[in-house]
């Protein structure tokens, strides 16, 4: 499903850094430990942590040659009164590092932070566990490579034979992935562990409950993966019941149905003028913050709506994007494309994608299926057919027998699902949740493969927190998923034509800001004659002036500054996301 990382969230938590309050206990490893992690810190993450690495081998059914080492972070539980058992992320992809996004599930996770550890292990093939990256967009640089193909066969031609060089590819499924974390489970003396999985990660929780359900005391599920998901195979209905779900939104409301009163005829009108061939579209080059021209074609204006759809922020700019493009305007949605190709789909390790979907998903589907359930559809066959392309030069790992059956389980499993959720939909947890005879299942209204954006969307926070705590879903007051509203839809596109400003204009928004909630900083420089914006943990952005108070973000489309100024000082600056404002912050003195 290539989530690769909580997109939103990451934007936002990029300048959500300062240091908070400094853990104040932790959970010492169980008796039985045998793996000693060493104190240390994590930008952007307060107060000490623990990091350390364990040993297995890559071929863990002949416990014999070559061995790999896996990346541990244990953020401490910061409250007095730590349980035993910690809370284990499992990321999405498959391909993402849990440890890379060490803070913003510092803060995601704070409240169930509070009395337990939170333990993030890097995947076999991710993060600093053996990674199998592979660079799928060449030459560097060049923006139209990172619009061809979602998986380019040349690349993954490159890509297997050097890997192969330091990696056994076919070492590397959910299963053995699964008793990697359990070795990590016994090497720290943990006798039991709190899953908490989000879209493949939920696969990955899945069959760790199969394969050591009595080491799980709870499962947690966002976004569920079954094991028999067969990713692509139905991205385009998927997609296409998501799209006409929000569209409908849309036109269910008074203000985003006079604004756009035919959505659904702007993206048929979009999707039939791209069928008929690639259209030009002058963008921003996000390195160096010049105008540069690329061509988008259909596949990929409509794997960017998909993305889109990930996220609620994203989803209620959807109706805007079409009428852009439908009356002749695609700035909006070839920088959207751009965005998503770069900072999402060339993310994460490319390797463990394909290693784990050509051996668990691409050998059920049949062709003819593929096509008829493509037909017809925005998104079309086009992620089937070249991922199937590439998973014929890449070599496929054998499954145990029964892989794709369903989990049972009585462990307590709490599972949510986003109403137009266009990768995991809500059908896929309800089957799930059939063979877990102790588990709850949860649609949120509005929602899509994450909840970023809705209003009302830390009811799903607090009902995991006080799932994970109470041990049971027994009992559980769910009534705040009713109050769960989608914000209001964008009433047009972003402004993204950046605007000639000369520096003495710009002038006024160089310095330093900061914000007391949530804790939040940023410097805004003038370097090699652009402004820069400057946030911890982040490499710093180019930013171009689109209207005189206005600054976006030059390789985050969906990212803007709003500045407030008063006898020409900054008084106050809004940083926006998808439009609707984030985080204050006000000017250092």
């Amino acid at each position: 499903m290539k989530r690769r990382r909580r997109i939103l969230a990451r934007l936002t938590l990029a300048l959500a850094a300062l240091p908070g309050a400094a853990a104040t206990a932790g959970a010492t490893p169980g008796p039985s430990a045998r793996l000693a992690l060493e104190p240390c810190e994590v930008p952007g993450v307060a107060g000490k942590l623990r990091c350390g690495e364990l040993a297995v081998y890559e071929n863990r059914a002949a416990r014999s040659g070559r061995q790999i080492r896996l990346k541990i972070l244990v953020l401490p539980a910061t409250g007095s009164h730590v349980a035993a058992d910690p809370l284990v992320f499992l990321e999405g992809g498959p391909g993402e590092s849990a440890t890379e996004d060490a803070a913003g599930l510092a803060a995601g996770l704070a409240k169930i932070r509070e009395r337990r550890d939170i333990l993030l292990v890097d995947q076999r093939g991710t993060g600093g566990s053996h990674p199998l990256n592979c660079v799928l967009f060449e030459p560097a640089g060049d923006l139209q490579s990172s619009l061809g193909e979602f998986l380019p066969l040349a690349a993954a031609r490159r890509c297997r034979p050097a890997l192969e060089k330091n990696a056994d590819l076919t070492q590397y499924t959910t299963p053995i992935a699964t008793d990697d974390l359990d070795e990590v489970r016994a090497a720290l003396g943990y006798e039991k562990l709190n899953l908490y999985g989000v879209s493949y990660g939920t696969r990955a929780a899945l069959v760790y409950l199969r394969r050591h359900g009595r080491r799980v005391r709870t499962v947690t599920l966002v976004g569920v993966s079954p094991t028999d998901q067969q990713m692509p195979l139905y991205f385009p209905r998927d997609t296409e019941r998501a799209l006409n779900g929000v569209l409908d939104e849309c036109a269910s409301r008074a203000p985003c149905r006079a604004a756009f009163p035919d959505a659904k005829n702007d993206l048929r009108a979009v999707i039939d003028q791209l069928k008929q061939g690639t259209v030009p579209v002058e963008v921003v080059n996000p390195e160096s913050g010049e105008a540069s021209t690329v061509r988008l074609s259909r596949d990929v204006a409509a794997e960017t709506l998909r993305y889109m759809l990930y996220s609620p922020a994203f989803a209620g700019q959807v109706p805007a994007f079409l009428r852009a493009a439908a009356t002749g305007d695609f700035v909006p949605l070839a920088e959207a494309a751009l965005f998503f190709r770069q900072h999402l789909v060339a993310s994460g390790s490319m390797g463990l994608y394909l290693s784990i979907t050509c051996a668990e998903d691409l050998p059920g589907i049949d062709p003819r299926e593929a096509e008829r359930l493509a037909e017809g559809t925005a998104l079309g066959d086009y992620r089937y057919t070249e991922q199937r392309a590439a998973c014929e030069v890449w070599p496929r790992a054998s499954l145990p027998v029964g892989y794709r059956r369903p989990v049972h389980s009585r462990v307590p499993v709490l599972i949510f699902s986003g109403a137009w959720d266009p990768v995991t939909p809500p059908e896929y947890g309800r089957a799930v949740a059939q063979s877990l005879s102790r588990s709850l299942h949860i649609v949120v209204p509005h929602g899509g493969h994450g909840f970023e954006g809705l209003k009302g969307a830390e009811c799903v926070d607090r009902l995991a927190a006080d799932f994970i705590e109470r041990g049971t879903t027994t009992g559980l007051d769910t009534r705040c998923v009713a109050s769960i509203e989608r914000p209001p839809f964008l009433a047009r596109a972003p402004a993204l034509r950046p605007i000639s400003m000369t520096r003495a204009e710009l002038e006024p928004f160089v310095g330093s800001y900061a914000s007391k909630e949530p804790p939040s900083e940023a410097t805004i420089e003038f370097a090699q004659g652009h402004l820069r914006l400057i946030r911890p943990d982040s490499p710093a952005a180019i930013l171009l002036p689109v209207s005189p108070t206005r600054l976006r973000v030059a390789d985050e489309p969906f990212t803007a500054l709003q500045f407030e100024l008063e006898s020409g000082r900054v008084r106050r600056v809004v940083l926006e996301e998808g439009g609707a404002p984030q985080i204050t912050l006000q000017p250092k003195r």
